[in-house]
């Protein structure tokens, strides 16, 4: 009998269970004393009974040694490429048994290994159970189970373990016959290449599968023949047939045939064909659930008859759930409001991941009855972060001959459409306010005309000496303020119809700076303009354009006034832009702008001076938006800089100019 050893780490024994069953199959057809060790842990997995009789140690004792405490000496567990090594096994009785040791590998990393011991002078000793060549053609024939995991169809399954029986029998015909379907008799014979001498055999036969042994696949010419093949047989005058089924608990699948003279199989070869019909059924129930899962996969996208471009394409999320409530499908809009990839919530269930404020059970339930249903009333679900967002829910269920195959979750993110709303009202404010502020500006306009003319005349008539003549001068200076209000708001308010024409930036600049230069050298402020390339070329509105930089510069000048400072203008070519742009910053060492108020610089009506309107920014922002440009700030204490973005002219504009 075979020993199972106890794993000293339980959770490993759970995953690697089946794994280790095979193991220890095989390991009992090795026909010497043998252990199966795991280098990496130092752990002793299984022992057969050939080693257990051998050591005359006990089974519980020895699950729980190391493989120092087996072997006296320094050993060395790589795998044998040539002779056996010469080692020792210290046995219960605490002598030491002189032994040589082969090393096979059971996994590609060289882990987990094969120790088979047998005596030195095996040479000298012609027993077939522990014949080293038997010995060798064992682990071969193990090591090439492993190949049969690794099939990706159950065709080259099948001949995956036709080649292995051949290998293992060495006999001179070998066939593969495969089941119709049809009846569980019915069997065809399938084409191999021509080393397997297959040609001269019945093309169909009819074999009662249930007939042949579990375990016992050897037919031999002293035996009743019962079909065609063991006819076949006896007509070629060979001495034994083998029948190796391939089946699971509903039919066979397949029936591999061999015959030939002799030698006729050992036991051991039997018992190793008996392991491949194993193995080979556990890789078929492998590839069938793989190809059902497909196949189910594959009906229920058929029977929702959803294009995956459509889906793709859908702001909503949808989401196919099987009718068991577990998750088949997410489209891309899904795992974006979401934050999960369909990879990672496949076949999880649905109310594991879209997790709200209330209960969602009556929804699906009413899906799996074959009902319709929506949710969004004050539904708020979160994502993946924890982020909740108002969310609609569409529940509906795909049914086919009566039956729900599949549901699908419509999937509607609110939270964007609020902030639509909200905008959409804003905009809506801010256009009702300009509409006021223009008839408001329009209005109070004649009467300021009216009191600052009056003021002018009683300022005429009054000497200098008289007390209330500062009054009547700050009166005047309020009327200028307000008269200057009014055509901001007016000019703000009115629709402005550009006349674009290729306009020289640099040519420009140098032209505003010119007239500005003689106020700058009185306020102490000095001034820098640095061009490249020396012509910037833009298809604008020169009047709209130097109004753009007059506000700029302007705004720059007060700042650094009265202490004076310094105004840099700069254009460049603004880097990796699409279409070209040109970039022009204007960047002045005052002391900056408030960080609550920069956030709001460009609105109407916000402003840092007491004196200002607070709509230069806002009519500079809406001339370069109209010239499809666009404008920034950067604020910092001792300096703030503003960057204007406007298109390059296109070439023939530019020659033009």
């Amino acid at each position: 009998m075979q020993a199972r050893l106890p794993l000293l780490n339980t959770k490993q024994q759970s995953s690697n269970e089946l794994e280790f069953l095979q193991h220890s199959q095989i390991l009992e057809l090795i026909p010497a004393a043998a252990l199966i060790y795991k280098r990496d842990s130092d752990e002793l997995l299984f022992a057969n009974k050939k080693f257990l009789e051998l050591s005359r140690i006990a089974q519980n004792e020895l699950a729980y040694m190391q493989l120092k405490d087996l072997i006296p000496y320094e050993t060395d567990t790589n795998v044998t490429l040539d002779e056996p090594r010469e080692t020792a096994i210290r046995i219960a009785s605490g002598d030491i048994l002189q032994t040589a040791m082969r090393v096979f590998s059971l996994n590609l990393t060289n882990s987990l290994v094969v120790l088979a011991f047998y005596p030195p002078d095996i040479e000298k000793k012609h027993d077939e159970e522990i014949a080293q060549d038997d010995l060798l053609k064992m682990m071969d024939h193990y090591s090439s189970l492993s190949r049969l995991n690794e099939q990706s169809s159950t065709k080259k399954l099948f001949l995956t373990c036709t080649e292995i029986a051949k290998k293992a029998l060495n006999a001179p015909i070998v066939g593969l016959y495969l089941s119709q379907g049809q009846a569980n008799a019915a069997f065809v014979k399938e084409n191999l290449p021509s080393g397997f001498n297959c040609e001269q055999l019945p093309k169909k036969v009819s074999i009662e599968t249930s007939s042949i042994p579990a375990y016992d696949f050897l037919w031999q010419t002293t035996d009743k023949p019962e079909h065609a093949l063991h006819e076949f047989t006896l007509a070629k005058d060979y001495n034994y047939a083998v029948f190796l089924p391939i089946r699971d608990e509903q039919k066979c699948h397949a029936i591999l045939f061999a015959t030939g003279l002799t030698p006729i199989p050992s036991i051991a070869t039997m018992r190793f064909l008996s392991l491949l019909a194993s193995h080979s059924a556990t890789a078929l129930g492998k590839l069938h659930a793989l190809e059902n899962a497909s196949k189910r996969l594959q009906t229920m996208r058929h029977v929702v008859q959803i294009d995956r471009g459509v889906t793709e394409n859908m702001s909503e999320g949808l989401i196919i759930l099987t009718p068991d409530l577990r998750i088949a499908e997410m489209n891309s809009a899904a795992e974006n409001i979401l934050g999960y990839a369909s990879k990672e919530v496949f076949l999880q269930e649905i109310e594991l991941v879209l997790i709200g404020n209330e209960s969602l059970g009556k929804l699906y339930k009413s899906a799996q009855q074959g009902i319709s249903t929506i949710a969004g009333t004050n539904l708020m679900l979160n994502d993946r972060r924890g982020n909740a967002f108002p969310a609609q829910l569409t529940c509906v269920p795909v049914i086919l001959d009566e039956e729900v195959k599949s549901i699908i979750i419509l999937l509607r993110d609110l939270s964007q459409t609020e902030q639509l709303l909200q905008h959409s009202k804003q905009l809506e404010q801010r256009a009702f306010l300009g509409e006021v502020s223009a008839v408001f500006a329009h209005e109070v306009k004649n009467p300021i005309n009216s009191i600052s003319t009056g003021l002018q005349f009683m300022g005429m008539n009054m000497s200098p000496e008289d007390p209330n003549y500062k009054l009547v001068m700050r009166l005047q200076q309020d009327c200028q303020r307000l008269t200057h209000l009014t055509d901001s708001t007016l000019t703000f308010a009115k629709p402005v119809e550009y006349q674009p024409l290729p306009l020289d930036l640099t040519a420009l600049l140098e032209n505003i700076l010119e007239r500005w230069a003689p106020r700058m050298t009185r306020l102490n402020i000095e001034y820098l303009f640095e061009s490249n390339p020396q012509k910037a070329i833009v298809n604008a509105d020169g009047r709209a354009i130097e109004q753009v930089f007059v506000n700029l510069i302007s705004n720059s000048i007060q700042a650094m006034d009265p202490d004076g400072g310094t105004l840099s203008i700069k254009i460049q070519a603004a880097p990796d832009s699409l279409p070209p742009q040109y970039e022009v910053s204007v960047t002045d060492s005052g002391p900056g702008i408030p960080e609550d108020i920069i956030k709001h610089i460009f609105e109407p009506f916000q402003t840092t001076k007491s004196t200002g309107t607070g709509l230069g920014l806002a009519i500079t922002k809406r001339i370069v938006t109209a010239h499809k440009g666009n404008i920034f700030v950067e604020s910092y204490p001792g300096g703030t800089m503003f960057r204007v973005l406007l298109p390059m002219a296109s070439t023939k504009e530019k020659n033009d100019n």
